[in-house]
């Protein structure tokens, strides 16, 4: 089912994934968009690829939004537990967005690509998919961030059931991951129902 292919995605994006970086390296511009919020916390570039991973499963799917100061500066988390990704104050949603935004499309650095994925996320949430995925495609192949390019898999198999921008993702995916064989299975069996033209993709079940 399309909603099992989506929840296992979120549920192997968030459950110990890492991140990669392109070859950045902190400076004092680094985190600082136009409005003149901070995007990433200060201590960002100090976490190991297992407490990121933990800090976004905690985050973000979960809502423990405690967690959002390891990653993002006081302002967005604040931002980011106020608005409860579309559940919380529409005005704070309107103001995350408005920074996640203007920051997504100004370089092409970390902050700029995790500062995608927040936009995305809102916009996923508050019903604007065509424009939350451009987004979010952006953070996958701009930022090269694991958990990103999964969601684009995802997304794309939940909404348009795209199986070849599917497979493209989820190789994406696979590609940055540390255990790529979990993710050479779910692309294997993509693989042979694009190839089998009897083989309905939104019947697939991804355990």
């Amino acid at each position: 089912m399309k909603q099992v292919f989506l929840a296992f995605a979120l549920w192997l994006g968030f459950s110990g994934a890492a991140f990669a970086m392109q070859d950045t390296e902190p400076n004092e511009a680094q985190g600082q968009n136009s409005t003149g919020v901070k995007i990433l916390s200060d201590e960002f570039f100090k976490l190991s690829a297992r407490e990121y991973a933990n800090a976004v499963g905690r985050c973000l799917p979960s809502h423990i939004y405690d967690y959002c100061d390891k990653i993002y500066s006081l302002e967005i988390s604040r931002l980011i537990k106020e608005c409860g990704f579309g559940d919380g104050k529409y005005s704070a949603c309107q103001n995350l967005l408005n920074i996640a935004d203007r920051s997504c499309f100004e370089k092409d650095q970390i902050e700029n690509s995790l500062a995608c994925g927040l936009s995305s996320e809102i916009l996923f949430r508050t019903n604007r998919p065509s424009i939350g995925l451009k987004r979010l495609i952006r953070a996958c192949e701009v930022g090269k961030i694991e958990d990103f390019c999964l969601l684009c898999a995802g997304a794309h198999f939940y909404y348009d059931l795209d199986i070849e921008e599917v497979i493209k993702y989820m190789t994406m995916t696979r590609d940055l991951a540390h255990d790529k064989e979990r993710y050479n299975k779910i692309i294997t069996k993509l693989e042979n129902c694009k190839a089998d033209k009897e083989c309905n993709p939104a019947k697939l079940e991804f355990q």
